[in-house]
């Protein structure tokens, strides 16, 4: 969340990192306390190094920042020749790593195929919103004493985006305001709810739909704002009809008489704010169900670029993002002769749609949006493809940075298996610490931490706002920020010319728009650039879509091949389904929840942590428990048709007998980091026991997390 610090320095060196008390996001959370350990840990990366045995077997030269740019612009330069700029895949982690720069390196080179963590994170809710009104409001929050009810859907911010991202939700409570949590566990965030949807992993869509019937069956909906903004109304009205509150119930487990509540408080309760989440992005087949329902009940409910409600993102303008990403570059770029891997399968996500949406948000926005590289993502599933079978064309390098994909994605050996390949000619990995993903690499080369490097809050592009960040010390040893590797080796590649010497440099040029440096902005007693809250902007110019309104059936989606009103379908692995496999795996598993002590899968190194967080945890139901002869701490092994992994067993009331919870991105720095071990990689992820297969993606490509099924049992102990 970008929570704010003081760092004390004396003679260079960081000695202590406390709350910044003064600001109005002081960090708090656990992963603060451990900030210094993070900085100072034995195990960081400090050198650049070069694989010397074969890969996985952790054996490593180290050599000069010189020598790792020449070889690897030389392997770069080769591979472009003979296989294509595409031929290159680009894989990035977190927002405070060096995403923008890899993205502006990659549309200069002319690859498409790229993607860092967001791929299976928003990208499916995102595009589901540029297609249905040609706007984001990821970022919407509720406001204090104006917002009467909030639907928290697919997401727990109580422990995803602590303190900045829950306290809204509290104050706004405190005001007035009534909650509804949709969510299969009983979470913090869900503790505080007036209604808990209680649903059936991956029957989201149908809930979405359900809610709809009653909305628009009791005219709850916003008459005027439909029949003069909205187009598609009698189709959606068509399809809604078929989703009775009884239906609804028989597939998503909730009561009728709760759907029905929900449905009428939501949709009296205007401004209601319906929240973005993850986890409605993770259900495979039931992915475009579940994001195209959320964004239809904010638009009949007129909930739309409205204060308290869903409050539309601003265009980066007080920069130069736009521009300086170079997106023309990548859709004209002279050497690129093909689309992402994926693009015949996944055209939502493609340099195809990438020009689509351009233009049909051309009259709002001229130079298009924002995150614009959400249109240009490859699945995963073909980006391994490529590596290993060389289909449908060859990816043969790999530029991994502040990424685990070993842990973050679904299928790990399949990841293994390109990781390792003869046919990948070239893996460079810039990381904090060696991973299971970075052993696999031919090059490893230390990243500075946020101690050590300027930053500029970009969050993708999705908004007009950006915050500045100071160094507090030099980097230690080696280490260098993500933006001089894509510099370096843009100079050395033809790209000239493109690249300032310094990341402050490229900040100085980015604020040019709005006439100050990047010193000057981090200078401010407040370092933040925003824009004041608008509404109902769309009286003026309109919805960014094809027709300049909301598209409840969005003709985005069908120019590009899509059923936009196909309905909810089922998860490929369920017991509705699959029932012959669900009688061998008869529990329904999901997984990926945040936990407070971890991002993702990193900090595993942190002892304060690990002390507070040691093992991966399987939420269970204590009577499922029993009847499987388990007890809460007893290791358990998690089971499916991909792989087993173990992890420890942690009864609750809250999740239903029949689902249970595990958690992800597990790994073990303490394990040896050699293959096969690699960390312990193998032994309790449990993305890398999910399936990876077509049947499994979504219909923007993005891997099938949630809503899947398992078998449960007592295991050795840790």
């Amino acid at each position: 969340m970008g929570c704010h610090v003081e760092v004390l320095v004396s003679n260079g060196k960081v000695v202590k990192i406390k709350p910044d008390t003064k600001s109005y996001i002081p960090a708090s959370c656990m992963r603060f306390s451990a900030a210094l350990d993070y900085h100072n840990h034995p195990d960081r990366l400090n050198f650049p190094l070069k694989r010397s045995g074969s890969r996985g077997k952790g054996e490593w030269q180290r050599i000069s920042w010189q020598q790792a740019i020449d070889e690897i612009a030389g392997k770069l330069a080769g591979i472009r020749d003979k296989h294509g700029p595409e031929a290159v895949l680009a894989l990035g982690g977190s927002p405070h790593a060096g995403d923008p720069a890899a993205w502006r390196w990659c549309n200069l080179w002319g690859t498409p195929n790229y993607f860092h963590l967001g791929k299976n994170c928003g990208e499916a809710e995102f595009l589901a919103e540029w297609s249905v009104y040609g706007e984001l409001t990821t970022l919407s929050m509720p406001a204090t004493g104006i917002t009467r009810c909030t639907i928290i859907w697919g997401a727990n911010p109580h422990d995803s985006r602590p303190p900045l991202g829950w306290k809204p939700f509290l104050d706004a409570k405190k005001a007035g305001m009534k909650l509804i949590v949709v969510d299969p566990r009983l979470t913090p965030s869900a503790r505080e709810a007036d209604i808990w949807l209680q649903l059936r992993p991956g029957t989201d869509g149908a809930l979405a739909l359900g809610m709809i019937n009653v909305i628009i069956n009791e005219g709850l909906y916003d008459r005027d704002f439909v029949d003069r903004w909205c187009l598609g109304f009698e189709d959606l009205k068509s399809l809604a009809m078929q989703y009775t509150p009884e239906k609804v119930e028989t597939i998503t487990w909730v009561p009728k008489a709760k759907i029905m509540e929900a449905a009428r408080l939501y949709a009296v309760g205007k401004p209601a704010l319906l929240t973005m989440g993850v986890a409605t992005g993770h259900l495979g087949k039931a992915t475009l169900s579940a994001v195209l329902g959320k964004c239809l009940l904010r638009a009949i409910t007129g909930n739309l670029d409205l204060r308290g409600g869903n409050s539309f993102c601003d265009v980066p303008e007080y920069t130069a993002f736009l521009d300086e990403l170079h997106w023309d570059k990548l859709i004209d770029h002279p050497l690129r002769k093909r689309d992402n891997v994926s693009a015949d399968i996944w055209p939502i996500a493609s340099v195809r749609a990438l020009k689509l949406f351009r233009q049909a948000m051309s009259k709002v926005y001229p130079k298009g949006c924002g995150p614009a590289h959400y249109m240009v993502y490859p699945g995963p599933t073909f980006v391994w493809s490529a590596i290993v079978d060389q289909k449908p064309y060859p990816l043969k390098a790999v530029l991994t940075q502040g990424s685990n994909s070993l842990c973050a994605l679904a299928n790990g050996k399949r990841i293994y298996r390109a990781f390792t390949s003869e046919n990948l000619d070239l893996h460079v990995a810039m990381d904090h610490f060696m991973t299971p993903t970075t052993q696999l690499a031919d090059y490893v080369l230390p990243a500075t931490d946020a101690i050590e490097r300027v930053d500029f809050g970009l969050m993708w592009g999705f908004s007009n706002t950006f915050t500045g960040r100071e160094p507090a010390v030099e980097p230690l040893y080696e280490r260098r920020d993500d933006y001089q590797l894509w510099r370096e080796l843009g100079n050395k590649l033809g790209q000239q010319g493109y690249w300032p010497d310094t990341f402050e440099g490229w900040l100085d040029k980015l604020l040019q728009p709005s006439s100050i440096t990047f010193r000057e902005l981090i200078s401010r007693e407040v370092p933040w650039l925003f824009s004041p809250p608008k509404e109902k902007r769309y009286e003026k110019q309109g919805f960014a879509t094809f027709s300049g309104k909301v598209e409840l059936v969005p003709s985005m989606l069908k120019k590009l091949g899509y059923e936009p009103l196909q309905g909810y379908q089922e998860p490929a692995w369920s017991p509705v389904s699959s029932p012959e496999l669900a009688k061998e795996y008869p529990l329904i598993l999901t997984s990926g929840g945040r936990v407070q002590a971890y991002h993702h899968s990193a900090h595993r190194q942190l002892a304060k942590l690990r002390r507070r967080y040691p093992y991966p945890l399987l939420q269970i139901h204590p009577e499922t428990a029993k009847d499987l002869g388990i007890s809460d701490g007893d290791s358990v092994y998690i089971e499916t048709p991909v792989g087993t992994v173990r992890q420890k067993a942690q009864l609750v009331e809250g999740i239903h007998p029949k689902v249970v919870h595990a958690d992800a991105y597990w790994w073990y720095p303490e394990q040896p980091g050699t293959a096969p071990c690699l960390f312990g990689i193998w032994d309790s992820n449990i993305n890398s026991i999910l399936p990876d297969d077509l049947e499994h993606c979504d219909y923007a490509g993005d891997n099938n997390l949630r809503g899947l099924l398992c078998r449960v049992y007592p295991a050795k102990d840790f």
